[in-house]
């Protein structure tokens, strides 16, 4: 598989949420378009929390149609808040998607190799966590002809939704809703495709420092990290809030998820929750993965001078590339007070601390139980 196809790919599976920006140079016109479609995005999912909040409201003592509409809750919101954030943040992404397109395009056989090697390393986990969200929609979207609900969604309207057009309308805004749910799980995927990218251009920029034989040639690569760095930088801040609004969402699915399972719900009910934890978690770990790499090939950057024949160069050269080899400070993604550092060493101690909220909660739970 081919980098431009793994980016058609990408964006295809994310279009219907309108996060992935148009191409630099696009007329007002229609950047204008797409922050219209990016607004009614946001007021098209506000319109469908309302009528899911009524139906946890009016069914409070219904385990089951809580918990369904709990999930599609989360799920929803998460529409509204990354679609904003992606609106807020459409000229960051628009000049990181775009160089990302313009350097593959222009990219070396050599650095072909490397993205190519990338792809093979990542395409099985994030092609089924791609086939995974969409064939989810679709067995909601078939819940009505299979089943005896009307709508995919167990929400509530204050008004007669039996009339044929209301009920047209309702389905199909339910629908929609839906898709733009799977294809909001895909943005993960889409800035891990970022990350990745970075990542594998600062193995590029190695392999460069490599063949360096002069100093005119490191003096070139020094230039090519410092553009990077700040490319990388900006990767960052474009990412930096729809990672630490997942990293919220997953922490408070976790908490809920692990209150619900120890009142002794059906088990249909168990099982809902625990894949709203898995989904979660592994949106976290999309990010974490290619961040942690990214962090490694940020620093190995200045450590591949070391295989420069530096030995071999004048003493002026030797001192210059002593230089680069002092500074080697990686790049990482972290959120103040947070996120300390986005990495698999972080992921698993978030991993470790949702596990001992889940015994601290089961405890409490279990004693509640025992003094009543």
């Amino acid at each position: 598989m081919t980098p431009e196809k793994v980016i058609y790919i990408t964006w295809l599976s994310v279009a219907l949420c309108f996060s992935w920006p148009l191409p630099v140079g696009s007329s007002r016109n229609k950047v204008f378009g797409f922050k219209i479609l990016q607004v009614a995005t946001v007021i098209s999912a506000i319109m469908m929390l309302l009528p899911l909040m009524y139906s946890i409201y009016l069914h409070l003592d219904d385990m089951v149609i809580v918990s369904k509409s709990f999930s599609a809750v989360t799920s929803v919101s998460q529409i509204a808040v990354h679609t904003f954030i992606c609106f807020i943040k459409h000229d960051s992404f628009q000049r990181v998607i775009g160089e990302m397109v313009t350097y593959v395009k222009e990219a070396q056989q050599y650095e072909r190799e490397i993205f190519c090697k990338y792809i093979a390393k990542c395409s099985i986990l994030y092609g089924s966590c791609m086939l995974f969200a969409y064939v989810t929609v679709t067995t909601f979207l078939l819940g009505p002809v299979i089943l005896s609900t009307s709508f995919p969604l167990d929400a509530e309207y204050p008004f007669n939704v039996n009339y044929t057009p209301v009920n047209a309308i309702i389905y199909l805004h339910q629908s929609l809703v839906c898709c733009q749910c799977a294809a909001n799980i895909c943005l993960c995927i889409s800035g891990a495709l970022l990350l990745w990218f970075t990542a594998a251009r600062f193995e590029c920029l190695a392999v460069e420092f490599k063949k360096s034989s002069n100093i005119d040639m490191v003096i070139t690569c020094v230039k090519k990290q410092l553009l990077l760095r700040r490319y990388a930088n900006e990767v960052i801040n474009s990412f930096r809030f729809l990672i630490l609004y997942t990293t919220i969402v997953t922490t408070f699915t976790i908490t809920l998820s692990c209150i619900i399972v120890f009142m002794n719900p059906p088990l249909i009910v168990k099982m809902q929750f625990m894949a709203a934890c898995l989904t979660v978690l592994t949106e976290v770990y999309m990010y974490a993965w290619p961040a942690d790499h990214m962090k490694d090939m940020s620093a190995n950057v200045s450590q591949s001078v070391y295989d420069i024949a530096w030995y071999e160069q004048t003493l002026e050269m030797q001192k210059d590339l002593l230089n680069v080899l002092v500074y080697k400070k990686p790049v990482i993604i972290s959120i103040t007070y947070l996120v300390p550092e986005l990495s698999l060493r972080y992921y698993c101690s978030y991993l470790s601390n949702a596990f001992s909220i889940f015994t601290s909660l089961r405890i409490l739970l279990s004693v509640n139980n025992s003094a009543q």
